[in-house]
């Protein structure tokens, strides 16, 4: 018999082992920092429940914490770790201590050859994008929402020829869920690519090939896909590469029945300047026309984001990418003519994210749920970073339809009763600094959700926070934030929290 995995153990081996092949070799090179810390705070809401006649509580958190991270050497990655010990003053049931983590990392294990990827994350975020509190609401505390994520394996990067490239990836990824919406899995994913732009002047060749398997522990089903592609690229001047494909492709995501068929696509790479980018790529494929498409642009104090990708996606690809990763790269951007020295425009982007409650959240982008689907995602970004300002503003539209039709194992999957979910939103956030030791933030959010199938469901939420955050001390920082939350539609409710936090680190 076949023990099951404990995977309390192994998110408390994963810590301690990160945090110990981080920091190996720090004696001989100063390149780990490492900073425990602990952080308290205490809450006011007059809707516990977040429910229509929800009843008001206090929450009290004490969270130890610890930051690893190697910037350089052929070990290198980051880890936020802390464990989370929340008590209510008149819901003694919902008193929960859980780990949430963060961390990724990468081991040269022959150098300039061989390559070992780990990753892992645990958070807990409302698994639903129609009833509930909102993804990023610090108060989704509940065992039921917790999601755990483990990945690791090897890769081989390796030139051959004059300007020849080549990888070879293997990665086994872990998904769990503390309640009964997501079904216990594991993903594998082979990839491989060769390619050569300079092979013949300026026509260029690549050959790729993805295959992905993803075993569903309840259910003991299996959805596959896998694609193939042979490209050319013409490199028409230094700044325009033009880019064409033809391919094959197969899932078995109708009904665990195999179809397969032919893909082929164009594209082109623009990069009129060295702050802008804009790439393009356009496919015929299984689902119909396969889009990604990405814009970009760095002016002296700001930076832009425009991006509109049509692809199958899982939950795998969510929780992969958390909502502070996405925005440290928007904002680390933008700060680049402000801070040009890579170390201390890290700590200036990793300070706003703090301030703005960010950091360390695992807040992810997107929702939970068994099914695959496609995904059509458009999405802006705009960051402005000024001495005393940070602005950034983000629009988004996205619609999920579902693809494979047996894997929902949950009523309280979003994909039970409905077949295609769009939503679209709004978020603007500001940071102002008041002084050398005081920061504002503001931000404020809207959202619209619509599901259709054989059911319907609708909600449209709005959010509104206003906070302050006092440096007390080298180490220390304290601040009080006020947040509202006003949610219509399937599940209708209103919230007020008003929340002191008093952070230490060492």
């Amino acid at each position: 018999m076949t023990k099951r995995l404990d995977r309390s153990r192994v998110a408390r081996g994963f810590v301690f082992g990160a945090a110990v092949v981080l920091s190996a070799g720090a004696a001989a090179q100063s390149v780990v920092q490492i900073v425990p810390g602990v952080s308290t705070r205490m809450t006011f809401t007059d809707n516990v429940d977040a429910s229509a006649d929800g009843e008001s509580d206090w929450l009290f958190e004490v969270s130890p914490s610890i930051s690893v991270r190697r910037t350089s050497g052929r070990i290198n990655g980051n880890l936020d770790a802390s464990l989370r010990n929340v008590v209510y003053a008149n819901s003694d049931d919902r008193n929960s201590t859980f780990l949430a983590l963060r961390g990724r990392g990468e081991i040269e294990a022959i150098e300039r050859l061989l390559f070992v990827d780990v990753g892992a994350s645990i958070s807990r975020n409302n698994q639903s994008l129609f009833s509930g509190r909102s993804g990023d609401d610090p108060l989704n505390t509940s065992k039921d929402n917790e999601v755990r994520s483990f990945n690791l394996g090897p890769r081989l990067e390796f030139a051959f020829g004059k300007s020849a490239k080549g990888r070879l990836g293997y990665r086994n990824q872990w998904l769990s869920g503390g309640g009964s919406t997501l079904s216990n899995r594991r993903t594998e994913t082979l990839s491989g690519a060769l390619q050569d732009g300079e092979a013949f002047g300026p026509l260029g060749w690549s050959v790729s090939y993805d295959k992905v398997d993803t075993h569903y522990d309840e259910s003991d089903s299996k959805a596959s896909r896998e694609n193939g592609r042979v490209g050319l690229s013409y490199t028409v001047t230094p700044q325009v590469i033009l880019r064409a494909s033809v391919g094959r492709e197969s899932n078995n995501y109708n009904a665990g029945r195999t179809e397969e068929g032919s893909t082929h696509g164009v594209g082109f790479d623009w990069y009129p300047t060295t702050r802008t980018s804009v790439t393009a790529f356009t496919e015929k494929r299984l689902f119909g026309r396969g889009y990604d498409v990405q814009v970009a642009h760095r002016a002296q104090r700001s930076s832009w984001r425009l991006s509109y990708v049509r692809d199958y996606t899982s939950s795998e690809e969510v929780v992969s990418e958390s909502l502070e990763d996405y925005y440290y790269r928007l904002i680390y951007d933008s700060l680049a003519t402000q801070f040009p020295n890579p170390v201390q425009r890290d700590a200036a982007t990793r300070a706003l994210l703090n301030q703005s409650g960010i950091t360390g959240s695992g807040l992810q982008l997107g929702f939970i749920t068994n099914a695959q689907y496609v995904s059509r995602a458009l999405r802006g970004d705009f960051t402005l970073s000024g001495v005393r300002n940070t602005l950034t503003f983000s629009v988004y539209r996205t619609e999920r339809s579902r693809v494979a039709q047996d894997l929902i194992v949950s009523a309280a999957d979003d994909f039970f009763n409905l077949d295609q979910i769009r939503d679209k939103g709004m978020i603007v956030s500001l940071n102002h600094k008041l002084s050398g030791f005081s920061t504002l933030t503001a931000a404020v959010a809207r959202s619209t959700v619509q599901g259709s199938g054989a059911g319907a469901q609708d909600s449209k939420r709005t959010t509104l926070s206003l906070g302050v955050a006092h440096k007390l001390g080298p180490k220390s920082t304290g601040g009080l934030t006020y947040r509202h939350q006003k949610s219509d539609g399937s599940t209708s409710y209103t919230e007020n929290t008003l929340t002191a936090t008093l952070g230490v680190r060492f």
